[in-house]
């Protein structure tokens, strides 16, 4: 009989990548919208976000390596990205992953450049 929880978490892959160096600054505010959309046939109100300013450090998943010196892809299918801090300042990803990137940032105002691993988790 298969262990189809088992099968299911062996399914998703993973990558550790060590002593990635933070240098864009997250400056900058995170906007709350609120508005209306009367022009289809359904009314809605939407409720929404965006992040303006800062110097995000945009990551290509191709530009990495895992700490096994393998690259990783260049898309993976709904990432997720944790990142692990190994030295001030603290350090953060911007908005959401996308399949062939992510943005992160280092703490506003820091003088010296973050020092983090990655790991990175393909969720399917």
């Amino acid at each position: 009989m298969a262990n189809l929880t088992l099968d299911y978490l062996r399914g998703r892959r993973m990558w550790l990548v060590r002593n990635f160096v933070v240098w864009g600054e997250g400056y900058g505010d995170d906007f709350l919208f609120l508005y209306t959309q009367l022009d289809s046939p359904d009314k809605r109100i939407v409720f929404n976000n965006s992040f303006l300013g800062g110097e995000a450090q945009e990551v290509n998943f191709s530009s990495l390596y895992d700490f096994k010196g393998n690259q990783l892809p260049a898309t993976i299918d709904h990432p997720k990205v944790v990142v692990l801090p190994r030295k001030e300042p603290f350090c953060f990803v911007l908005g959401s992953e996308t399949e062939s990137g992510f943005k992160i940032s280092r703490k506003k105002g820091a003088e010296e450049n973050g020092l983090v691993d990655l790991l990175i988790v393909e969720m399917g």
